[in-house]
This record gives C-alpha cells, structure tokens and sequence, in this order.
C-alpha cells in the first residue's frame, strides 16, 4: 500500500505537476506531445511545403484516438492555380529570425540549453493555422474526454508580425492598447457548446501587460468538463473589414486529457 501511495505522488509531482490526481482503478491520463509524429505527419520544411502538394499525413494520437484536423484546397484564379491549407500541423521548426509566411511553421520559442522549440525541452510541437480544418477530436463519434490543460504560445511568423510589423500589419504597441487572443470552444459529441476558454498571446491593454507571449504558457481547459471536439477562433486589435490583420497562427503543445474530473 505505502508503494501505491508512493507511485501516486510521483506522478502527481513528475507528470501533472500536482493538478492531477492518480486514482486506483481510473485510467492513466494521457499527455499528448507530438513526439510520435512521423515525418510524414510533420512540416517537411519551415514553409511546410508538403502541406501544398498534398503529401502531409494528418496527425492522429493513436492512444486516445485524437484526431488534428487538416485541410488541403487548389483551385484555379484567372489562369493561375493555387493551393492552400488551414489546420493543425505538428512540427520541429524555430526559425525565430525570419520574418512572413515563408517561415510559418517556426515556433517563437527556443530553449537556452537544448535549443529546441517544443514545451518542456520536447522537439516537437504543433502549428495552428486558424480555418475551417483547425478542430480537434475523437475518431470515435460517441467519445468525450476532459482535456484539463495545454501549452501554447506564438508562431514565429505572428510574433515578429506583432513585434516589428509588415505590409499587412502593424507592430503592436502600449500607446494603441494591443491584443491578440485565441478562444478554447469545446464541444459535446452532439455538437452543443459546452464553454469557452480566453488565452491572450499578446497583450499591450495596460501598462504591466505581457507584450508578445515568448514562452509557452499554460491554459486550463478542465471547465470546459467532458468533450468531444475542441475548436479555436481568434481576436485581434489590428483588424479591418476582412477581419484580422495579424497573421491567425499559434503553436501549441503537452495536451493532458483523462476521463475524469480533477480533485482539487
């Protein structure tokens, strides 16, 4: 029993630093991290040019069954074909130095010691770009779980967009009260909405705000109880009448997930 007792504590401790118990009986909960994606399930390069020619193999946690949305369109306009994407992209790049969409699946992050751009000195992450293919959820259509907490923070291409400007945007500021925020939406395997979670990656509204998020912070996902889908939608002070100027883009990473509540 003490060795039950022992165990418990250390995963309370290593694992989910202390906000998530281990109950005998219940399931293990799962920390999604990307670390198992293959090549094929990565961007082939900091512009992710296999997410263009339909050779990208969509991300899928074979554990839970969680699947990251990806979604890949040609068409044609006034004789010029064109292809394009939106969803959920795990990859290794942190280019933190080169500015537009050419580095868009950078993270702005890198470790002092290991170099490396994933959460917690982990390599891998995963690239959020916002549209209709940018949902998370179960293969199994009646399955919820709890996702309690992730990591996000910018990609490479928004943080510099928001720090210096482009010929899109401009650089964010404290005289002009700047903000960039992403919203949590999760839903029930019915489709209802079961909450909403705020997240800022930038926040110039007072002068003690943050700035330009530059390391990986942690969200609390657990009000939104038990889900089946997980979407996301974001907000930004540069916006015109297309809606966001700022590049819609964000990285996130060390998805916990179980099939029960948290005890305080």
């Amino acid at each position: 029993m003490k060795h039950l007792f022992f165990l418990c504590a250390l995963c309370l401790t290593g694992l989910l630093s202390g906000c998530q118990p281990c109950i005998p009986g219940e399931p293990a909960p799962v920390v999604i991290t990307f670390e198992d994606a293959t090549e094929a399930s990565r961007a082939g390069s900091p512009y992710g040019d296999n997410l263009y020619d339909q050779s990208f193999v969509p991300y899928t946690h074979a554990l839970s069954g969680l699947r990251f949305g990806y979604g890949f369109e040609s068409f044609e306009y006034e004789g010029y074909a064109y292809s394009t994407w939106s969803g959920i992209v795990p990859s290794r790049w942190n280019d933190m130095e080169t500015a537009g969409y050419q580095n868009q699946c950078s993270v702005y992050y890198k470790d002092t010691l290991t170099g490396k751009g994933g959460h917690s000195n982990s390599e891998t992450f995963a690239l959020v770009y916002l549209g209709a293919d940018s949902a998370i959820s179960f293969s199994d259509p009646e399955k919820e779980m709890i996702i309690h907490s992730l990591f996000v923070t910018n990609s490479s291409y928004t943080a510099l967009s928001m720090l210096h400007g482009d010929m899109f945007c401009k650089a964010f500021s404290y005289n002009d009260r700047d903000w960039l925020k992403v919203t949590f939406t999760g839903h029930g395997k019915s489709g209802q909405v079961k909450g909403t979670v705020d997240c800022y990656l930038a926040d110039f509204r007072t002068p003690d705000g943050e700035g330009v998020l530059k390391t990986w912070k942690k969200v609390d996902l657990s009000s939104l109880g038990h889900i089946h889908k997980l979407t996301f939608s974001m907000e930004s002070s540069d916006s015109g009448p297309w809606g966001m100027n700022t590049p819609a883009y964000f990285c996130l990473d060390n998805i916990i997930l179980s099939e029960y509540f948290v005890i305080p």
